[in-house]
């Protein structure tokens, strides 16, 4: 899981007035640290313990009916600052994920293993208004905790899973439509129900598939920034498709996003590259779509069979014959 986080997409939390949010006063949250994996002194991830290494953490936040409202890796390993507790438990009540909305509950109920984080917190809890009430957890509430943790886990995935290609059909109906802000704002959502899955210790055959429609969510995006007219943003569209491809690797259209926006910015050398990367990829090789692009780009092909390996030499550096581009 490399994406961005949407979570990074938050909007001014500085100045954001938390004693005009409503409160549900039936509602609780929980605040949780959960266990992901150790990092090592040289920066890699283990299951399991290796001297030296410190854990690593997802910082949660879940209601009654145990939905996330944050699900966020930690950027540093060990356990978290005051300040970064605070920020989290700031953006579950100004900006959930999807599909929750700005909300406060009666009850905020904080892990024991954040007791240390109280007197950086307690100023912020107690401006908040009433109904709103706040405390920690009991230690037999802590274990509790501990035991729906993995049910959770496993639930979150698959609700993920189910919600984010639902909002990625909204998505793609939107575009039928030409309709940007609607398909960007599914296929947002969807990215934030993904994202949420990929935060709840899937396995790998679940990671897989978690990668792979966030990938497509994320080119689907690009190719909404992508459209004529108002509100066209080559900028957005080329994030998008760089961090599609770094989910999936071998998905073209990520690399065809990729040359798009460049030729928006203006940056034709750059369009080339991307389709060069995407055609070095062996999966991808053959792809015919990928290499009409490339010759759109390079304003066709030659017409000599010497011209013709000579063009492949420069383009693929020897590694591909001019069979690849007919």
């Amino acid at each position: 899981m490399n994406a961005t986080s949407p979570l990074d997409e938050s909007p001014n939390l500085d100045a954001f007035d938390f004693t005009k949010v409503s409160v549900k006063v039936n509602s609780f949250w929980v605040v949780q640290l959960m266990h992901m994996s150790y990092e090592t002194s040289d920066g890699k991830i283990s299951d399991t313990y290796v001297e030296g290494s410190q854990p690593t953490f997802n910082f949660v936040i879940y209601d009654e009916t145990s939905s996330f409202r944050i699900a966020e890796p930690l950027k540093k390993a060990g356990l978290p600052s005051s300040d970064v507790v605070l920020q989290c438990i700031k953006r579950a009540i100004a900006s959930p994920m999807p599909p929750f909305s700005k909300s406060l509950p009666g009850l905020l109920l904080i892990a024991l293993k954040l007791e240390p984080h109280v007197t950086t917190l307690r100023p912020f809890l107690d401006s908040l208004p009433a109904p709103f009430t706040w405390r920690l957890e009991t230690p037999e509430e802590a274990g509790e905790v501990a035991d729906s943790v993995d049910q959770m886990n496993k639930t979150g995935i698959a609700e993920g899973l189910r919600s984010g290609s639902r909002s990625k059909v909204l998505g793609n109906d939107a575009m039928k439509r030409k309709n940007r802000p609607d398909a960007v704002r599914h296929y947002t959502d969807a990215v934030g129900w993904l994202w949420g899955a990929a935060s709840q210790k899937p396995d790998t055959k679940e990671l897989k598939e978690i990668d792979a429609l966030w990938s497509v969510c994320l080119g689907n995006r690009a190719a909404a920034y992508l459209m004529d007219g108002e509100g066209q943003d080559a900028a957005k569209a080329l994030q998008d498709a760089l961090e599609a491809c770094k989910l999936n690797k071998d998905y073209a259209k990520a690399y065809y996003r990729q040359a798009q926006a460049f030729q928006i910015l203006n940056e034709q050398s750059k369009a080339i590259e991307a389709i060069i990367a995407a055609l070095h990829r062996p999966s991808l090789s053959k792809d015919q779509s990928l290499n009409d692009t490339l010759l759109e780009l390079y304003g066709g092909l030659p017409d000599s069979g010497p011209d013709i390996q000579a063009f492949c030499v420069k383009v693929f550096k020897g590694r591909y014959s001019e069979r690849s581009l007919l």
